[in-house]
């Protein structure tokens, strides 16, 4: 089981890094681990308007296989400039759910998670998810 850390991503730009500061590692079994921006533009929002990745995993009712849910969202933060309070305009929420079964080779299971996970990173699908369109 991996330790909780900082997780450091590249911004759009595809240059700049940003930081998810580790704030609570999962307790157990479908306990959330969790991490939020709190650096760069995210410094002078209220925290609960802060981009946060939460991170679980658990069995399935059998017991066959690992489940593991991963959640992204990034509030759309916009400040009164009469009050001069902040406020959630819309969000950008994510999610993925893995089902790993327990009775394939370990080999096959880590190979259909890196190449799952590498064809979400690649740029045809992020450009894609951009503009809300599948390709066709």
């Amino acid at each position: 089981m991996a330790a909780i850390a900082n997780k450091v991503v590249k911004k759009a730009d595809e240059l700049t890094n940003i930081t998810y500061d580790a704030l609570v590692g999962a307790a157990g079994d479908n306990a959330d681990a969790f991490w939020r921006q709190d650096t760069g533009a995210a410094v002078g929002l209220p925290t609960g308007l802060r981009a946060t990745l939460r991170f679980r995993t658990g069995w399935n009712g059998p017991k066959t296989a690992r489940k593991a849910l991963i959640t992204f969202e990034r509030p759309y933060a916009t400040q009164d400039t009469t009050t001069t309070l902040y406020s959630a305009k819309d969000r950008v929420i994510g999610r993925l759910e893995l089902v790993l079964p327990q009775a394939i080779p370990a080999t096959e299971l880590n190979e259909s998670v890196h190449q799952f996970l590498n064809l979400l990173a690649e740029t045809a699908t992020k450009t894609a998810l951009d503009s809300g369109y599948a390709p066709t």
